[in-house]
């Protein structure tokens, strides 16, 4: 959330109720403000998929307090007034209506998307602050932190219920004489590892690429290698998976 209010005027003259729906959801326990105004995790959403239903949480830290001129003015709680650009087939529902300071809360976005595409997503706020006793509404403004969500349409003959998770598809073709192709698909963005070993355990070649959501492929050129079987492991941020390649003569 990062820099989430800019700007609280001062003159004021009446509170905005909230109206939006309450639903139940756990904030993320690993989003944690990094000393800068309020936070929103994740950044990336786990990606959806056409006609499949879809339920993640979006955590936020609402921000403390707000610099207003020489000023700090403390902010008692924020409101979310609204959550643009959903993809179609979405919508959203916090877990409290307010969104006390330095608290963790979180906002459930579920539904079936009905269209692909990449969905930079638009949070608008109104903060609270108190003022000679009373509490009052500051203007609404828009989160400057990016929160995006895409939405894949699932390769035929594949199971839908693999996409929310890290997935290696094998080499084609295999055997090979000069080139292979190694693909996988991510849920997220993520840095992807290539390593092929010989049987002995000799690291041969190593490569890193930078995946998006969905689909992505590995072309690994084997031309240089000695006929015979090798290894590959291919590694996220969080898992590895193993395979083999054979390598023939031409």
């Amino acid at each position: 959330m990062r820099k989430i209010i800019r700007l609280i005027p001062i003159a004021i003259l009446f509170l905005a109720p909230g109206n939006m729906l309450y639903g139940q959801c756990e904030p993320d326990a690993g989003c944690v403000d990094i000393n800068e105004p309020g936070e929103i995790c994740p950044g990336q959403l786990p990606a959806a998929l056409v006609n499949e239903p879809y339920d993640e949480v979006i955590t936020v830290i609402p921000p403390g307090e707000v610099s207003f001129g020489e000023n700090t003015i403390l902010i008692k709680y924020i409101t979310i007034d609204t959550i643009e650009n959903l993809p179609e087939g979405l919508s959203y529902a916090a877990n409290s209506d307010k969104l006390w300071a330095d608290s963790a809360y979180c906002v459930g976005i579920t539904g079936t998307p009905v269209k692909t595409g990449v969905f930079p997503l638009a949070i608008y706020v109104t903060p609270f602050v108190e003022m000679a006793g009373n509490i009052m509404p500051g203007d609404q403004v828009k989160n400057d932190t990016s929160v995006v969500m895409t939405v894949l349409q699932w390769p035929a003959g594949l199971d839908p219920g693999q996409a929310m998770k890290f997935r290696v598809l094998p080499n084609i073709p295999n055997p090979f004489s000069e080139v292979t192709r190694i693909g996988f698909f991510t849920p997220f963005d993520d840095l992807i590892q290539l390593q092929v070993y010989n049987i002995l355990g000799t690291l041969m070649y190593k490569e890193w690429q930078g995946a998006s959501p969905g689909k992505n492929l590995f072309e690994f050129d084997g031309s240089s290698l000695q006929p015979g079987t090798y290894i590959y492991r291919i590694s996220n941020s969080k898992e590895v998976h193993t395979g083999k390649l054979i390598k023939v003569r031409r």
